[in-house]
């Protein structure tokens, strides 16, 4: 067999030419993958990368590749590709020198697989996340900055921003609306320059506990604020200390409030319900109503007493010290004008019903729901004595009319009875009345009047209604 590029005679069953190395047996399996072969082939390729990248490889094409023995391989020797039979020969294909068995190079750049670059990502987010939670909860938890910020509130009147700053304790007289009240005859000042050092007191060696002296400069020049600091009860963001300043100096305990029974007391405008009163009669006072507040800020706090029957009163209550006592007096209150005037025209109501009672021989019983419960006896007997003088065996008495009642208030101030301390009033009354009279064994009956007798009754605020609670109405039939 002749070689067809260099027509050197080699061997009939020879591979390759002895000469030039061209490959002497023609594959012709198919004319279509050789020719895509030699598309997808570089220009300049080693002999190993062409013959594995063959779709379509013969055992014989197989055994070649894996012989190392072909020494033409392994020199950079000109080699004639194949070409299909009948076709004009090609170019040889270039040897690169490399050794035969020599992996070819992989241009590709490495992949990593998708779970792997997921888990780095989040690893890389969540070390973030530490990172900038540590800042952030380090700097929000400043001790020094806290102080420094309410030093600055406080000069610069921001009461609002320093109200936030306070660690409070628990107690609804302690609202930010009573916070502002107390500093409202404050005038501030632009607070520039702010540093702030530790400094060593009794307050600060307690666990828990920090002090701190603010310099600031205003427009006054120089100004310095030592300010106390304790940790809140609960901790900021779960790790991190949060340091409030301390309220030891700001609010005061346990002030007593006393004020008369049957009113109601408001302090900074929320109501004191019963659960703050104390046994007042256990203390020798039975006309007032105690109220003991566990905390109310050190200074000017708003107080109002309000009744259904008493104008508002209000007035300022400045707490200094812990344990102090306030009283509301009675004189403080005053009635209402037109609660007055309807207690008259009740008292008129009253003697009306107690004539015609007496008229109509009925017992006490038909006035009883008009009196105090404690002053059943006393009543019952000035009734009593009324309707014996009227019903008497030796005379008849009839025909008794009201001709003149004029009632007036002889105490407008607010009084309170000494024994339970409902408060009580006093209704004077100037009382004109007629009647006729027949003595026993007479055959004539008289009239009579009385235009000037002077009669009282005493009212007493019980179960939400006036009742009587003494009484004289000076009737007397002769």
């Amino acid at each position: 067999m002749f070689c067809p590029n260099c027509g050197t005679k080699n061997e009939d069953d020879a591979l390759f030419c002895g000469n030039c190395g061209t490959r002497l047996v023609i594959d012709v399996p198919q004319e279509t993958p050789v020719q895509e072969s030699v598309e997808e082939e570089p220009e300049v390729t080693p002999v190993q990368e062409n013959v594995p990248a063959e779709p379509e490889e013969t055992p014989v094409q197989e055994s070649v590749t894996a012989e190392p023995e072909v020494t033409p391989v392994q020199q950079s020797v000109p080699v004639q590709p194949q070409q299909a039979f009948g076709q004009q020969p090609v170019q040889p294909t270039q040897f690169t020198g490399q050794n035969s068995g020599q992996q070819p190079a992989n241009n590709k750049p490495a992949r990593f697989p998708k779970g792997i670059i997921a888990i780095v990502v989040a690893g890389v987010a969540v070390i973030a996340a530490i990172i900038i939670f540590v800042c952030v909860g380090k700097n929000v938890t400043d001790y020094k900055k806290t102080a420094k910020q309410y030093v600055k509130a406080v000069a610069e009147c921001e009461w609002n921003d320093a109200y936030s700053l306070i660690n409070l304790p628990d107690g609804e007289f302690l609202t930010k609306e009573a916070f502002i009240n107390v500093h409202a005859d404050a005038t501030g000042e632009k607070v520039e320059k702010m540093a702030a050092d530790d400094i060593v007191s009794t307050y600060s060696k307690m666990p828990g506990n920090k002090a701190v002296k603010v310099g600031y400069i205003t427009d006054s020049g120089m100004q310095y604020n030592d300010v106390y600091l304790t940790v809140a009860n609960k901790h900021y963001m779960l790790f991190f200390k949060k340091y409030k300043v301390s309220a030891e100096n700001l609010v005061v305990k346990d002030v007593t409030i006393k004020v008369p029974k049957g009113l109601t007391l408001y302090i900074n405008d929320v109501i004191v319900g019963d659960g703050y009163k104390s046994d007042a009669s256990k203390n020798g006072n039975g006309s007032s109503d105690e109220y003991v507040i566990p905390y109310l800020f050190n200074g000017k706090n708003n107080i109002k007493v309000t009744g259904e029957f008493i104008e508002d009163y209000t007035t300022q209550l400045y707490a200094a010290h812990d344990e102090d006592t306030f009283t509301v007096g009675t004189y403080n209150a005053k009635y209402v004008n037109s609660k007055l005037e309807e207690l008259k025209t009740q008292a008129r109501t009253d003697v009306d019903a107690i004539i015609n009672a007496v008229q109509a021989k009925k017992d006490y019983s038909a006035i009883a729901d008009r009196v105090c419960k404690e002053e059943k006896k006393n009543i019952e007997s000035a009734y009593k004595n009324i309707y014996d003088s009227y019903n008497d065996k030796y005379k008849t008495v009839s025909n008794l009319k009201i001709s003149k009642f004029t009632a007036s208030i002889a105490d407008t101030s607010f009084r309170v009875d000494s024994d339970d301390g409902c408060p009580v009033i006093k209704v004077s009354i100037k009382l004109g009345y007629t009647y006729k009279i027949q003595y026993s064994g007479s055959d004539k009956a008289n009239d009579k009047n009385n235009n000037n007798n002077s009669a009282y009754i005493y009212y007493k605020y019980e179960d939400g209604k006036w009742k009587i609670n003494s009484m004289y109405l000076g009737f007397g039939f002769y």
